[in-house]
């Protein structure tokens, strides 16, 4: 059986290779390494009582680097997001996304005026995704009977908003 400190000079260089290998980066596989004998020494000072240091150490710095890595990608993960974030800080963007926030408003609420079979086929075609086809399928009506609902949906929003075609068409596009 060995004592701490012979474990320590026995073991510690091969652990601190074994950890590096596992997260290329000596530096930090030398403090995971470091560590994990600090934790085994304040649970059992004295190392003699323990039947397999060796397979203990492993496992111990083999686990301490898997967190190791999984707080390394949370890092990342939140480093990109921050980023991610910041370059969207801007003013302009800000005010961007307020104008399109209060835009898909009032066009939410002026589909809501719409009368019930318009607003059903508006709501398949552009919000569901479905074509002409699929929303006559759907509620069992003809294709012409689709085709005329949602131009006197548009024409109603249109007049509503008081906007473009274009514009209403682009803003039900991306609802």
């Amino acid at each position: 059986m060995l004592s701490f400190k012979t474990s320590f000079e026995a073991y510690y260089p091969s652990l601190c290779f074994f950890a590096n290998r596992i997260i290329n980066n000596e530096e930090a596989a030398a403090d995971i390494t470091e560590d994990v004998f600090i934790k085994l020494w304040e649970k059992k000072p004295n190392f003699s009582k323990y039947k397999n240091i060796k397979a203990i150490l492993y496992i111990a710095v083999k686990n301490a680097c898997l967190n190791y890595i999984q707080q390394q990608k949370r890092n990342t993960a939140k480093q990109h997001a921050f980023a991610y974030f910041a370059q969207y800080e801007s003013e302009d963007f800000i005010l961007n996304e307020i104008v399109r926030a209060e835009v898909l408003r009032e066009v939410y609420a002026a589909l809501q005026q719409l009368p019930p079979e318009q607003r059903r086929v508006m709501h398949l075609l552009f919000k569901e995704g479905l074509d002409s086809k699929q929303v006559a399928e759907e509620l069992n009506i003809s294709i012409h009977t689709v085709k005329k609902h949602k131009l006197n949906g548009i024409k109603a929003l249109k007049k509503k908003l008081g906007v473009s075609g274009l514009v209403v068409i682009a803003v039900l596009a991306h609802l």
